[in-house]
């Protein structure tokens, strides 16, 4: 499927259609429901795939009014009665079953049934279905997950957060190729600087697998300014886009979250105002932050926190639209072939 930019002239864009999974939230499939439903309620031009148990979709969709008048032909079903549980191999389950909600959904997408798949579900599962059903984008050594920090001068793409734990320094060289595509697609930045994430700012600071990064960033056309810290992450330093291996990433990613929450309730406790904790959780979760997006893969891919609300879910569904009109995976690639 192909979709005109919003900013097209006078053109009526072609529906985007989403595939939604809708297992594995800790609150059950009742949360992308109703997602689905405000979603649906607040735009034109964005179609639903519900991929699940027909015993639970179609009562779900019928309940919610998901079929009903105002929404004809904008809603599919797809039934997939298999879930993936949190306890399960996620690899051996994803190449051994062909009847879950994670392989529908992102089946969709390979088919060009659907333009995009979002999944609150199993992590590990949804990013081994989009790697191994979608396939890597040539010259993609590993798949990275990106998401958006709030930062204090201006928001920051962060990659890998989880990923690619045990990465070489090509593959970070590669992260920062991914997170510069990401970066423009959001339309952060039309030049996005990329940094390194290190101990130190100074030439010649980390260890061997960043100093072996670092020399290789230099010399590619990525708007490379060298190593940052983890306090340029959340203050909007000098790079819009941070690279890490998924390691770090991830652990850097859940005490930033902490950090912010801690913060929110210290404040509540001082100025009385009991909604601070969940304005910043809000601040984490909406719009571009809404999500996880996987990036190096042929399609796309976003993953929401399996305790999302019903608003956050409908978040990453727009979050995914925005990434679908925006081309992502087609910019990706002509920058990764050495276009601008």
């Amino acid at each position: 499927m192909t979709h005109p930019d919003p900013g097209g002239q006078g053109q009526t864009p072609q529906p985007v259609v989403i595939a939604l999974d809708l297992l594995g939230g800790d609150a059950g499939p009742e949360v992308v429901a109703d997602a689905a439903l405000a979603v649906l309620q607040r735009t034109s031009d964005v179609d639903l795939v519900l991929v699940g148990p027909a015993s639970t979709v179609a009562p779900l969709a019928q309940n919610r009014g998901l079929l009903a008048s105002p929404f004809d032909g904008r809603v599919r079903l797809m039934d997939a009665p298999g879930e993936i549980a949190m306890t399960d191999d996620a690899v051996a389950a994803v190449r051994s079953r062909t009847d879950t909600s994670v392989h529908g959904a992102v089946t969709a997408v390979r088919e060009g049934t659907a333009d995009a798949w979002v999944s609150i579900g199993h992590t590990g599962a949804v990013l081994t279905a989009a790697t191994l059903t979608l396939g890597r984008l040539h010259g993609v050594t590993r798949a990275a997950v990106a998401v958006v920090i709030p930062g204090t001068a201006h928001d920051v793409v962060l990659l890998d957060v989880g990923g690619s734990l045990d990465v070489s320094a090509e593959v970070l060289a590669q992260f920062g190729e991914l997170g510069r595509a990401y970066a423009i697609a959001l339309g952060l930045n039309a030049a996005p600087r990329v940094g390194l994430l290190s101990i130190g700012t100074e030439p010649g600071k980390g260890d061997a697998l960043r100093k072996e990064a670092d020399a290789l960033l230099r010399t590619a056309d990525v708007g490379y300014v060298g190593f940052v810290e983890g306090r340029d992450i959340a203050a909007g330093g000098p790079a819009d886009v941070i690279v890490v291996d998924g390691f770090t990433g991830n652990v850097v990613l859940k005490a930033l979250e902490g950090a912010a929450v801690n913060v929110a309730h210290a404040l509540a406790k001082v100025t009385g105002e009991k909604e601070a904790a969940s304005v910043v959780a809000a601040n984490y979760l909406s719009g571009s932050k809404a999500g996880a997006v996987l990036l190096g893969v042929n399609g796309i891919t976003v993953l929401g926190h399996g305790g999302s609300t019903a608003d956050e879910v409908g978040a990453c569904i727009d979050l995914a639209v925005r990434l679908a009109r925006h081309d992502l995976v087609g910019r990706t690639r002509q920058l990764l072939s050495g276009g601008s």
